[in-house]
């Protein structure tokens, strides 16, 4: 059996980001494994928005114009892969599951001096990685400058609860325009597309282990009951069933 001893990982780094961090709009040669240890960590990219609870991972090919944004108290993993290693794995995008011997097998790979094992953890990390599912899909985001500062505003702020009249006011634009421009650009409606955002940053911040109701409030909802039915029409379970699904610690009131 021959070995390719090129290696097939540039690095693997541990950052800590205790007040949260933003990393504008950049690119890089080699594909980038962002995972989050214990926190959220939200990718921007031209066309959608990717949040990735604590224990998933978001995969970026190289050359993928994206910025990252990091919540406060986080660690994050940042593996990087060389542009020719993995041919099989995604040409996009995509919020990964990483299974836990994979997080076993990044973590030991910095003490791997001897290039044969190195190579074969390498390659059995890409096997992997190759097998791991999807989590989330994008939340897809328009193009025209004026849409794109909404969606901004929201991602930033979910909690904002200004209405599409406002929305179009602001974009100097009759509401009509605004909402069929929306839909074309991201093939759902103004209303849904901001729900689905805050129900996605409300099952982060309960991944994460907030309370109930906190995150209710900070996704813009203004009646618990009504947070705890929308999220349930989303995931099939309550807000609390959901925390304690992923050993997350929350209020008792939903």
């Amino acid at each position: 059996m021959t070995i390719d001893l090129d290696p097939l990982l540039d690095s693997v780094d541990i950052l800590t980001t205790s007040d949260g961090a933003h990393w504008p709009a950049h690119r890089h040669d080699d594909h980038e494994l962002l995972s989050a240890i214990t926190r959220t960590v939200t990718v921007v990219t031209p066309d959608a928005v990717y949040i990735a609870p604590r224990g998933t991972s978001i995969w970026i090919p190289a050359g993928v114009v994206h910025e990252v944004t990091a919540a406060p108290g986080n660690s994050m993993r940042c593996t990087w892969f060389e542009p020719d290693a993995g041919a099989e794995l995604s040409a996009r995008v995509v919020v990964t599951t990483v299974p836990p011997l994979l997080d076993d097998v990044l973590a030991q790979l910095s003490r791997y001096t001897d290039p044969v094992r190195r190579a074969r953890a390498e390659a059995f990390a890409l096997d992997l990685l190759g097998d791991s599912g999807e989590a989330e899909v994008g939340l897809p985001t328009p193009s025209t400058p004026w849409l794109r500062a909404v969606t901004d505003a929201l991602v930033a702020a979910p909690s904002d609860r200004r209405t599409v009249d406002a929305w179009a006011a602001q974009s100097s634009v009759s509401v009509r325009t605004f909402t069929r421009q929306f839909a074309v650009e991201t093939g759902m409606s103004f209303s849904r597309w901001r729900a689905e955002l805050r129900l996605r940053v409300a099952m982060s911040m309960l991944a994460n282990g907030a309370e109930v109701g906190r995150t209710a409030r900070a996704v813009g909802f203004e009646s618990l009951a009504a947070f705890s039915a929308a999220f349930r029409r989303r995931t099939g379970v309550s807000p609390r069933t959901f925390a304690r699904s992923h050993g997350s610690v929350t209020d008792s009131r939903a």
